[in-house]
C-alpha cells in the first residue's frame, strides 16, 4: 500500500538503508559515534603531558603532578532539514525516466509514484550525506565554520598553531627546495609529541598528490602494493596511492557544487592532511526536532511525507543532526603545501 510506504517510520527506515554516494571521511576517519538522545553534544578535548616526573628521596612521599588536561565543551548539533514538493501532475501523469508511457491503470500509476518517491528520497539522502562529508573535511582544517543569512556558527577544534602549516617560496612541494620526506617526518613528530600515537594516514588534494607522486625523494619509498581495497574497492578507485613510511596515502578529489553553481573541492587541491587513526574521531548525531519522531533516537536520518489539498501536492522531508568530533588535540596536521 502506498500509505504504508509513506509512513514516517517506513521512510526513516528506508532513508537510513538506502545506498549512498562515496563518503570517504565518514567511512574511514569519522566512523565511530552514533545517534544521541539530545541535541547537545559534549566534546571532551583531551591532551596529555610530556613533563618528566621528579625524583624523590627514600623518606619523601610522592609528588603531586597535574592531571590529564581535559576540556569539556558542549555544542548544539547542527541541523540539516530539507524538503521537496511533488505536484499531482508530476506523480500521476509524468512517466519516470526510462519508464513506459502510462495509458491506463491505477496500479501502474501507483508504482510510478512509489518509484518517484524513492528517487527523490535517495537524492535527499545523498545531499545530506555530502553535506556531512563536507563537515568532516572542515573539521580536519581545525574549525567548522558556517556563515549563512539565517545562521552563523563556528566549532573550533583547538588545533595547536604548529599543526596548521603553510609552506612558502621554494619550500612548497614541486619547487626547487621542496623536502617532502622532511615535511612529513616533522609533522608526524608533532602528532606523536602531543598524542603519543603514530601518524598513519595522509590525505592529499589533487595537485598536492601529483607533486607528491612525482617527487624524486618519494618515489623510491612509496609502496603501492600492500593494500587490499576489499569492500572499499568501488569507492577508492585510483585514489589509493600507496604506503609511504607507515602512512596510508590517499588522493582526495571529491567535490561539491556551491549555491552559485561553482564546483569546489571538499579538500583543497593544494592541501595535505596528516592524522593518526589511533586517535578518536567520531560522528555524533543529535536528536531530531520533529513531533513525528517524538523523543526517539531514529538514527542518522529521519524522513516523512505528507500531502496538501490545494494545490494537490505531496511533500517529502528529511532531517539529520550531524556533528564531527575530533577528541584528541594534536591528532591532525593541516598543511597548505603548494
Amino acid at each position: 500500500m502506498l500509505d504504508d510506504l509513506l509512513h514516517w517510520r517506513t521512510l526513516t527506515a528506508a532513508i537510513n538503508q538506502l545506498p549512498a554516494q562515496p563518503s570517504f571521511l565518514l567511512d574511514r576517519v569519522f566512523s565511530a559515534g552514533g545517534p544521541r538522545a539530545s541535541d547537545i553534544i559534549d566534546i571532551d578535548l583531551i591532551a596529555g603531558s610530556d613533563k618528566l616526573v621528579p625524583f624523590v628521596t627514600d623518606v619523601e612521599g610522592g609528588v603531586v603532578v597535574e592531571r590529564t588536561t581535559r576540556e569539556m565543551r558542549s555544542f548544539k548539533a547542527p541541523r540539516l532539514r530539507v524538503k521537496k514538493h511533488l505536484s499531482a501532475r508530476e506523480l500521476l501523469l509524468e512517466r519516470p525516466a526510462g519508464g513506459d508511457i502510462y495509458l491506463a491503470g491505477g496500479g501502474d500509476i501507483n508504482r510510478a509514484r512509489q518509484a518517484a518517491v524513492r528517487l527523490e528520497l535517495q537524492d535527499l539522502r545523498n545531499r545530506l550525506q555530502l553535506t556531512t562529508e563536507w563537515m568532516c573535511a572542515q573539521a580536519l582544517t581545525g574549525a567548522l565554520t558556517v556563515s549563512q543569512d539565517n545562521i552563523a556558527f563556528q566549532i573550533d577544534y583547538r588545533f595547536p598553531a604548529t599543526h596548521k602549516v603553510t609552506l612558502s617560496g621554494d619550500a612548497r612541494w614541486g619547487e626547487a627546495s621542496a623536502d617532502i620526506p622532511g615535511n612529513l617526518q616533522d609533522w608526524a613528530d608533532r602528532i606523536f609529541s602531543v598524542t603519543k600515537k603514530p601518524a598513519n594516514m595522509l590525505l592529499l588534494g589533487s595537485t598536492a598528490a601529483r607533486k607528491f607522486e612525482s617527487d624524486a625523494k618519494v618515489k623510491d619509498d612509496l609502496d603501492r602494493r600492500n593494500y587490499n581495497a576489499g569492500s572499499l574497492a568501488p569507492e577508492v578507485g585510483n585514489n589509493y596511492l600507496g604506503v609511504y613510511r607507515g602512512l596510508e596515502v590517499w588522493r582526495y578529489p571529491f567535490e561539491y557544487t556551491t549555491g552559485s553553481g561553482a564546483k569546489t573541492k571538499l579538500i583543497g587541491d593544494n592541501v595535505a592532511i596528516m592524522l593518526t587513526l589511533q586517535a578518536e574521531f567520531s560522528m555524533e548525531y543529535g536528536l531530531i526536532l520533529d513531533l513525528k519522531a517524538g523523543a526517539q533516537v531514529v538514527g542518522r536520518f529521519f524522513a516523512k511525507s505528507w500531502t496538501t489539498e490545494d494545490p494537490s501536492t505531496q511533500w517529502l522531508l528529511a532531517e539529520s543532526r550531524p556533528l564531527p568530533v575530533v577528541r584528541e588535540i594534536g591528532s591532525v596536521v593541516y598543511a597548505q603545501v603548494c
